[in-house]
């Protein structure tokens, strides 16, 4: 009797593994160019038509280059709109649409990935340290969920910026698909309460406006350091400041640079974390002030 009931608790046991292991990936997608932003709205349709389990969480209205800002008002009532089951527009900023999420409507079944975009125009160089997108994601890692920011670039010439970006809107699909095509590949061999990715860290993804045949290939390259700002200040007769967009942010860089890749027609790849540490550096501020004025002030 005792053996049989040893074998039904094993049986048992083994049962909900196979359930659990049977659960389809559960993904979180943000954005910061609102809840109905192709780029998002299309993932969001391709990843649940192959069986995912996709959660859709953004802005109510456009918040790009709004960086990692929050909303912070305790007691405050938030106008959130339900679009579906799992669709939800939220009235802030990405980083609020990830918390509403993560500590909200997931937290009793939190996502195995976030995913920020797919973002209408690139995040790299300065913009990276503007963007929505990747502070989304950037945020999410460092609450410990596994993330991936995407974006698509433009084609740097006046001529596509008058017309609104025409071969970004023309190409934007394809890279859904290649997003939809990353998450397939870390989903291979993926169980339930693994990591798809390296732990505390995430991917930003850069994707060129181009013809598949004209993509060169895949660059691991970390976000530009000093990159160049893509505005600059003037400041008027009569003391208000007038911003004016630098001459040469439409001349395409060739640079060694995450944006140079791209420009290069390379999809690039930056890894990413959420730690905003530097401990390494700790003997060098040591040397500068360690002053005794300075501990003992």
């Amino acid at each position: 009797m005792k053996e049989q009931l040893i074998t039904a608790a094993l049986l048992a046991s083994t049962a909900l593994v196979a359930q659990a292991a049977d659960r389809p990936m559960r993904i979180l997608i943000v954005n910061d160019d609102g809840c109905e932003s192709y780029g998002t709205t299309s993932l969001q349709t391709k990843l649940a038509a192959k069986g995912y389990d996709v959660w859709l969480v953004a802005p109510a209205t456009n918040q790009s280059g709004i960086g990692s800002a929050i909303t912070f008002k305790p007691n405050k009532i938030f106008d959130v709109k339900k679009i579906s089951d799992k669709q939800y527009c939220f009235p802030g900023t990405p980083a609020d649409s990830l918390d509403f999420a993560v500590l909200g409507v997931m937290q009793d079944t939190p996502p195995d990935l976030v995913i920020s975009g797919v973002n209408d125009g690139p995040n790299t160089g300065v913009a990276q340290l503007n963007s929505g997108t990747v502070s989304a994601a950037a945020r999410a890692v460092r609450y410990g969920y596994p993330a991936i920011a995407a974006s698509i670039g433009y084609v740097l010439t006046e001529k596509e910026m008058k017309a609104g970006w025409p071969s970004t809107k023309l190409y934007w699909p394809q890279a859904v698909d290649y997003v939809v095509q990353v998450v397939d590949e870390l989903g291979k061999s993926w169980q339930p309460g693994q990591s798809l990715l390296p732990k505390d860290s995430g991917l930003s993804i850069n994707y060129p406006p181009l013809a598949k045949a004209k993509i060169a290939g895949v660059k691991y390259v970390i976000n530009e350091q000093h990159p160049k700002a893509q505005h600059h200040y003037q400041l008027l007769p009569d003391g208000k400041a007038q911003q004016i967009m630098n001459k040469d942010v439409l001349t395409p860089s060739q640079a060694d640079t995450d944006t140079g890749w791209l420009n290069k027609g390379y999809i690039t790849y930056t890894v990413i974390d959420g730690d905003w540490n530097a401990p390494q550096l700790e003997s060098e501020y040591q040397a500068l002030l360690n002053k005794p004025e300075l501990q003992h002030p």
